[in-house]
């Protein structure tokens, strides 16, 4: 179970990076597919949302498993998939980026 807590807050993490990254260095009009409408029309309140609220979700979530360990391994379980495909999105994209600009080389 710590495992899981401890890949879910570096995947939101990494969500947040990777995010930042995507939208201000890259030009990914898209962003996060989980916040994109926030992180596009409120980026500090994005940054607020992903940064401190969902780590204290999560972090709140994780102290109650020993009261409720089967709801909190789900959903930690369920918080770390949303945050591993909104990563994996991101991932394809940045793919599809790099693919088109080597073919625009050719």
């Amino acid at each position: 179970m710590r495992s899981v807590f401890i890949l879910a807050l570096l995947a939101n993490s990494l969500d947040l990076v990777l995010t930042t990254l995507g939208i201000h260095g890259l030009g990914n009009r898209e962003g996060n597919p989980l916040l994109a409408g926030l992180a596009h029309g409120h980026w500090l309140l994005f940054v607020l949302v992903k940064g401190l609220i969902v780590p204290l979700l999560i972090v709140g979530l994780y102290t109650l498993r020993r009261r409720t360990p089967l709801f909190v391994s789900a959903g930690l379980a369920v918080v770390l998939v949303a945050l591993a495909i909104a990563l994996g999105q991101w991932l394809g994209w940045m793919a599809g980026v790099v693919h088109v600009s080597l073919l625009a080389k050719l």
